[in-house]
């Protein structure tokens, strides 16, 4: 090994996005970030929190919700997997059925605990080859996105099991929207906490696509092949509860 070499030398090897170059909308949104902590306003800017994808051993930080930058997720090749396989409507999955991919997602570095039981499976989908899971992971709620049978896996920790509010009847809130990728491998995610009268959450895309989110225990979700994760208001949440539906713009999200 060459001494010359700095620790950031060797780190960069371990970077899946080293080679790409962000567009010149990330640029500034980037950017934009950076004058709000010089001046001291991201805390109230960046809404909800930032948080942290962790894939294959390598990190990297999402810039809050709304105005998310594409950050590494899935390895190569299981995207393209992920996204070839993927279906607008997802099918429903238990605990029991998802247990080896809840397993491999405890086993990751996100959080604490390393190992999953079927009860800490919040929510579970499945469209295609991909699994989407909300679950526990010691006091954290974590969010994964397995291909196959977990053996690849992006997540995020989302919120602490603490702060889980129930929220006013009919409404549902933000907790995180992103993007990754380029081209036919790019894709979306959008994760929020459900009021327990929510029965349905739609997305509809600009372009005019509408796919399903999943709805249970309290949580909402939905990832889709695309950039607009990653956009500010590129898509409207439709939400259905008591008979009633509203839209709304991801900014107009709690």
């Amino acid at each position: 090994m060459d001494e010359r070499m700095t620790d950031l030398d060797r780190l960069a090897v371990l970077d899946p996005a080293r080679d790409r170059e962000p567009t010149p909308m990330e640029w500034a949104r980037a950017e934009a970030f950076v004058e709000r902590v010089l001046d001291g306003t991201a805390e109230s800017a960046a809404r909800p929190p930032a948080r942290r994808w962790l894939v294959a051993g390598a990190a990297a930080t999402a810039l809050g919700a709304i105005a998310a930058v594409a950050v590494p997720a899935l390895v190569p090749g299981s995207a393209e997997r992920a996204v070839a396989s993927w279906t607008a409507e997802p099918a429903s999955r238990s605990g029991d059925q998802v247990l080896p991919q809840a397993r491999a997602c405890a086993a990751g570095d996100v959080a604490g605990a390393t190992t999953a039981t079927a009860s800490d499976v919040l929510l579970a989908e499945q469209r295609g080859e991909a699994t989407l899971l909300i679950q526990r992971k010691g006091g954290t709620i974590v969010e994964c996105l397995m291909v196959g049978d977990g053996d690849r896996a992006a997540s995020m920790s989302l919120i602490e099991s603490t702060d889980v509010a129930t929220l006013p009847a009919g409404t549902v809130n933000l907790e995180t929207m992103s993007s990754y990728g380029d081209g036919d491998s790019q894709w979306s995610n959008i994760v929020g906490l459900a009021a327990p009268d929510v029965t349905a959450v739609e997305v509809r895309l600009d372009s005019g696509a509408l796919l399903h989110a999943s709805v249970k225990a309290g949580w909402w979700a939905a990832w889709w092949p695309g950039p607009e994760g990653g956009e500010v208001d590129a898509l409207t949440v439709i939400v259905h509860a008591g008979g009633r539906v509203t839209t709304h713009r991801p900014s107009q999200l709690p």
